[in-house]
């Protein structure tokens, strides 16, 4: 295969490595993420990302989990519209095509990032989920005979909320999580957000991203625990979001308005693949 470039980045904790997809002929971009992404005897990452310049201010984004599968990721597009206008691919404003969706996208002047990601939904057969009517505020599933209540939407990739008073601990995040994820009403697997409130508009939350286990960051995890939040108070605004490894601020005029999420994406080092 030879040496292939790569550039490491983080976001809020969500770390992945970058490849051009130039540099990738011929490449199985699932079996690539199964063996970069591994901490032990690969790069190491919450996933890989592939990136291409498409020009008129454009550029494409996938991204590949550990177990191989593809999916949206809005931690992925603050890193790509980093490397896109780090590149000279891009201007400070421009599109990203991530999952056959434009992202309009832009870097400010401070460094940080703004992307919108389209609209939150519960649709069952968007989120996905296998029942006539959508999941929200409701009976999840029943684990050790009490009753988990939430809500499953889509922010472009799928994502089961559960709000609660507190925080999971770490040997509860790993059982709830992995039993959540695979419940035979999610035909596509579930990521799971335990989101507790602690402020007005201001959310503490804890992660199991589905292919990848306990995550420090979800952009698409904070914007649906944001839209959920907003949805049950019936308004819109802006929800600062604490991650475990930082803070990302997401706004939406209504819970189903479009979403624009803020906040920062850095490299962390480069290198070659060999």
């Amino acid at each position: 295969m030879g040496q292939i470039p790569f550039w490491k980045f983080q976001a809020i904790g969500n770390d992945f490595p970058l490849f051009h997809a130039s540099d990738l002929d011929e490449v199985d971009l699932s079996e690539l993420a199964i063996s970069a992404a591994n901490r032990q005897f690969g790069i190491g990452g919450d996933g890989i990302l592939v990136m291409k310049p498409l020009g008129e201010n454009r550029a494409e984004l996938r991204m590949f989990n550990p177990d191989g599968t593809e999916d949206f990721c809005g931690n992925g597009l603050r890193i790509a519209a980093r490397h896109a206008f780090d590149e000279g691919w891009t201007g400070a404003g421009f599109t990203l095509v991530h999952r056959g969706q434009d992202v309009p996208s832009q870097v400010l002047p401070n460094g940080q990032i703004l992307t919108t990601i389209g609209t939150a939904s519960y649709a069952p057969s968007e989120v996905p989920v296998n029942r006539p009517t959508e999941l929200f505020d409701d009976v999840v599933a029943v684990v050790d005979g009490k009753e988990i209540r939430g809500s499953s939407l889509s922010t472009g990739s799928t994502h089961t909320v559960i709000p609660v008073d507190v925080l999971p601990s770490d040997d509860e995040i790993a059982s709830l999580g992995s039993q959540l994820e695979y419940l035979p009403i999610f035909p596509d697997r579930t990521s799971v957000i335990f989101a507790k409130e602690i402020a007005p508009n201001e959310l503490q939350i804890r992660i199991w991203e589905r292919g990848v286990g306990e995550t420090l960051g979800c952009g698409t995890g904070s914007s649906a625990a944001a839209a959920d939040y907003l949805r049950r108070r019936d308004a819109g605004g802006k929800v600062l979001v604490q991650n475990p490894g930082g803070e990302i601020s997401v706004s939406m005029d209504a819970w189903d308005r479009p979403i624009t999420v803020q906040g920062e994406a850095s490299l962390v080092y480069r290198g070659n693949l060999v």
